[in-house]
């Protein structure tokens, strides 16, 4: 005879259920968990492409207005394109490995990054030097904006 028998109007405890386990998760709520790391990911993804283009359409547009308004002022075009290219490099490289650069030492890792030569020895050579001179010359300022566009293209 079982334990809970019906004895003179007693009446057997209920026997509640076990409680429900937080763990290990139903296979519903491992798939919900796959959907939203992935989803997290694909936007992280996504937002890295989109600013990484951002920048370079943005530095690209900046080059478009400097060649348009470009009027023989060598001094001011060598600073612009100068600046253009170190604001561009602190944004797609790191700090540290930028931000100290000048001289020789600038234009060769514009030459490492760019996979060329033509910063230390082509045309992009007077951008180590003529943003400290008083009236610099440009022998050939479209290969400079060429070689400033390749670069910039490239990041």
């Amino acid at each position: 005879m079982s334990s809970c028998a019906f004895i003179e109007n007693q009446l057997c405890d209920i026997h509640l259920p076990e409680p429900l386990s937080f763990w290990p998760f139903a296979p519903g709520y491992w798939i919900v968990i796959g959907v939203v790391i992935l989803l997290l990911c694909s936007g992280g993804w996504w937002l890295y492409k989109y600013y990484s283009q951002s920048v370079k359409n943005l530095a690209l547009k900046e080059l478009k207005h400097l060649r348009a308004s470009y009027q023989n002022n060598h001094t001011r075009l060598v600073i612009t394109l100068s600046i253009l290219l170190r604001r561009v490099a602190l944004v797609t490289f790191p700090r540290h490995q930028v931000a100290g650069l000048h001289g020789i030492k600038w234009l060769q890792f514009l030459d490492h990054t760019g996979n060329t030569k033509a910063f230390t020895s082509g045309s992009g050579q007077i951008l180590g030097t003529a943003p400290y001179q008083k009236k610099p010359q440009i022998e050939d300022a479209e290969a400079l904006f060429n070689l400033v566009e390749t670069w910039i293209k490239q990041r």
